[in-house]
């Protein structure tokens, strides 16, 4: 009769872990709609070694399961336009730099500040004399 009684501690005491694994890991719902047709589910001699952690990330045995292989798949088109799209992005980048370099560089003028590159001579100002009248 104990060795009955071990067994029911023992169904019990996992039913308890199960219960806190559930609560600590909450349940992903599984669409298999999305699966491709070369996917089955897993059969039942094969669940034990299939795990899932707090983010949702699969782990079979023990170790987390890994995608080999390219992951992401452009067509030469889409790399090219990815390609002309970074180049893009970096001279508008600095252009950007410059713009601000520019902008700041005209203030620090403007307002006697220190500037990287000498400021020019202010302009003479002087009223243009015009030529006396003729007539």
């Amino acid at each position: 009769m104990s060795a009955e009684e071990s067994n029911a501690e023992r169904v019990e005491r996992e039913n308890r872990e199960r219960e806190d694994q559930f609560h600590r890991i909450p349940f992903q719902k599984i669409d298999k709609s999305k699966w491709p047709q070369t996917v089955r589910p897993i059969a039942i001699g094969e669940a034990d070694g299939l795990g899932i952690d707090a983010g949702g990330r699969l782990h079979w045995d023990g170790k987390p399961v890994e995608i080999i292989g390219r992951r992401l798949d452009l067509t030469w088109g889409q790399f090219w336009i990815a390609v002309a799209v970074a180049i893009f992005t970096a001279i508008g980048g600095i252009g950007a730099a410059a713009q601000g370099w520019t902008a700041y560089h005209d203030w620090a003028c403007r307002n006697k500040r220190t500037s990287i590159l000498a400021c020019p001579a202010p302009l003479d100002v002087s009223p243009i004399q015009q030529p006396p009248n003729a007539g």
